[in-house]
């Protein structure tokens, strides 16, 4: 199967423009040896070159990278406010154990009250169905992640290919791709997290006429304690792309 409908049909419809733009990019590279103004020779420019690398490494390379960042930062922080939610739940089983913390059952301004047995289970619902989403658009994000950065070698195989002549683009793309997180990120201390509270909400849920959930990480034998294995995301900044005429020789 061919690369293009590979993509195509990897898409996740929510995230549709944030994929690489592999049709832009061959139309740049003139595969059909017409030009974007419509000459119907082979010429290759040094401007058609500078505009190729431009588009490849400013814009695609670049928000594929920030879409990707954006999105891992926005599943912790969805992870996060389910354990916050889990708190006072958690807080209260400990009560009951004997085991009563007045930390995990304070948020700075005073104790929070323990959650009656309806609000424990619509807690629960809630965050199960939350954990749920949290789950798919990880599995998705991390689809997302190779098949883009299947796309930019592809890409740049296609160039040294059909355009690369004295200058290759690939040994610098990859050089770059390797400066960028989206295909290297280990998603195993998120899914850690997110495995916990599923195991935690389960045990809770067990034996109510509350819904589980189907879905599943792996079962766990943790007790489900509040922030564990918090992270910290480092600000990365794309680096500016070389000029394409300095890359050297393929």
């Amino acid at each position: 199967m061919h690369y293009g409908q590979r993509l195509h049909e990897a898409i996740y419809e929510p995230w549709k423009d944030y994929y690489i733009d592999y049709s832009k990019l061959k139309k740049l590279l003139r595969e059909d040896s017409s030009s974007p103004d419509g000459r119907k020779d082979d010429t290759w420019t040094d401007q058609d070159a500078e505009d190729f690398y431009a588009e490849l490494t400013n814009v695609q390379l670049e928000k594929v990278q920030n879409f990707h960042k954006d999105t891992y930062q926005k599943l912790r922080d969805r992870t996060s406010k389910c354990e916050a939610k889990l708190e006072p739940i958690a807080g209260s089983k400990k009560s009951e154990n004997g085991e009563a913390n007045d930390k995990s059952m304070t948020n700075g301004e005073g104790k929070k009250p323990a959650p009656s047995e309806d609000e424990k289970n619509q807690i629960l619902k809630e965050v199960s169905d939350e954990l749920d989403g949290i789950t798919k658009e990880i599995n998705e994000l991390e689809k997302y992640s190779r098949i883009n950065y299947t796309g930019f070698l592809k890409i740049a195989k296609k160039h040294d290919r059909k355009r690369g002549g004295r200058v290759s683009v690939r040994s610098p793309l990859q050089s770059l791709l390797a400066q960028v997180p989206f295909n290297k990120e280990d998603y195993s201390p998120l899914l850690y997290r997110v495995s916990a509270m599923y195991s935690f909400v389960r045990q809770q849920l067990d034996g109510s006429d509350i819904h589980t959930s189907t879905t599943t990480l792996g079962e766990s034998s943790e007790t489900y304690t509040s922030h564990k294995c918090r992270l910290i995301l480092e600000p990365l900044t794309l680096p500016a792309h070389a000029n394409y005429f300095s890359l050297g020789s393929p």
